[in-house]
């Protein structure tokens, strides 16, 4: 099971679509890439070599996007700095309640249903 950017790939599955499970890629991305690292449509994760696995990963790298762990880094940094800024998007997030505006009274159950004794 060949790994690449740090996410496992299964062996017996498409390969485009084991490379949207990595954090920040989705299908279309992944499509494209996989083409330009030269698979088929019908490439499975056995197919990846480590050289094949180093070259998709150095066309994740030229593309200058977040992906992965920097990703993940990249906003909890951003919402830890609403916390420290004490904006009302922070509170939200610390409170666990919706951000965006949305309504509470009858929707966002979810969100709300773990945090309900929040002080």
């Amino acid at each position: 099971m060949p790994f690449i950017i740090g996410t496992p790939t299964p062996d017996n599955k498409i390969l485009v679509q084991s490379v949207s499970h990595i954090y920040g890629i989705g299908l279309t991305e992944s499509a494209m890439l996989c083409q330009k690292a030269g698979f088929g449509v019908d490439a499975r994760g056995i197919h990846v070599t480590p050289e094949k696995s180093q070259l998709l990963e150095s066309l994740v790298d030229n593309r200058a996007l977040l992906v992965g762990a920097d990703l993940r880094r990249f906003q909890n940094d951003k919402i830890r700095r609403l916390y420290a800024i004490m904006a009302y998007r922070g509170l939200r997030h610390k409170r666990g309640l919706p951000v965006r505006g949305q309504r509470t009274h009858t929707n966002a159950k979810k969100r709300i249903h773990f945090n309900i004794n929040v002080n």
